[in-house]
């Protein structure tokens, strides 16, 4: 049985919006989880860095609309070749997050495209969720594929995970603090907010009414496990927003695997950390 991670986001919540949500849960928890499931669904747009906005300038930028999730999707492209590669940002994200990854990629002579996720930057819509960065890879992958190698952060690297898991892509996989349990996430976040369990509950079960599956077929674990192609797993121990435990419980379920632990990165710049790159680029070339 797959450990059970017990840490929450490090973010921190202004106190009015945990004192809104236990007032919402006195009056009733089905308020209350209308009103986590507001903040779930929302993600948090970050003003773009200094060092990233050459990238988004030399990007070939197209839109394209994905009608199963009614948004249009902002997807870049950088470089020309005959082998191409996905890369997929983590939530509150950018398509020019991972730009010293897309940078070595393109150093290989591979053609690179990335995308802001639904309801992040340049993309359409004010929430979304997990399913709808699934559905969104699928359509880049049958508008741009076919793609050799795919590589995710965080929310990106699950959803590569789960569509992977679903209907084999792509050659090889890459996956950067990547999340193992969706429930733990769940709980982790109402837990954040100072409510009752029952909150999670409830918002679990509005999670599995509308993508019709059990929140455990979601685990970066079940989908690892189903997943033939080979799959670098990059984690770090100091990682505060998703714990080490998640990256060991992915690698031990993997059919085919290979996991590489680095200190002191933390969740986010672990991206541009030569050590890390080095690896995903020999894992590239065999």
């Amino acid at each position: 049985m797959a450990q059970q991670s017990q840490t929450g986001p490090s973010l921190k919540v202004p106190r009015i919006i945990i004192n809104i949500g236990k007032l919402l849960q006195s009056i009733s928890p089905d308020l209350a989880t209308k009103y986590v499931r507001f903040l779930f669904q929302k993600p948090i747009k970050h003003k773009m860095p200094e060092g990233e906005k050459p990238w988004f300038e030399k990007a070939d930028i197209n839109f394209i609309a994905v009608p199963e999730i009614d948004k249009s999707i902002a997807v870049y492209k950088w470089g020309e070749g005959d082998k191409k590669a996905l890369v997929v940002h983590g939530w509150s994200g950018r398509a020019t997050q991972l730009f010293k990854i897309i940078d070595a990629l393109l150093k290989e002579g591979y053609e690179v495209y990335s995308f802001d996720a639904p309801a992040h930057g340049k993309s359409t819509g004010k929430k979304t969720m997990m399913p709808e960065y699934i559905k969104t890879i699928q359509k880049i992958s049958e508008v741009f594929g076919p793609f050799e190698i795919a590589v995710g952060h965080s929310m990106g690297g699950i959803s590569l995970l789960n569509t992977q898991g679903e209907k084999p892509i792509f050659k090889k996989l890459v996956v950067i603090g990547t999340p193992d349990s969706i429930f733990n996430i769940f709980n982790g976040f109402v837990k954040m907010l100072e409510l009752k369990p029952i909150v999670a509950e409830k918002l679990i079960a509005v999670f599995e009414k509308i993508t019709g599956k059990s929140i455990f077929e979601f685990h970066g674990s079940n989908n690892t496990k189903k997943i033939k192609e080979p799959i670098l797993i990059i984690h770090d121990k100091q990682d505060k927003e998703v714990p080490l435990v998640d990256a060991e419980n992915n690698y031990k379920q993997a059919q085919n695997a290979e996991i590489f632990i680095t200190e002191g990165l933390g969740h986010n710049r672990i991206l541009k950390n030569k050590e890390v790159i080095d690896k995903i680029i020999d894992f590239v070339r065999k």
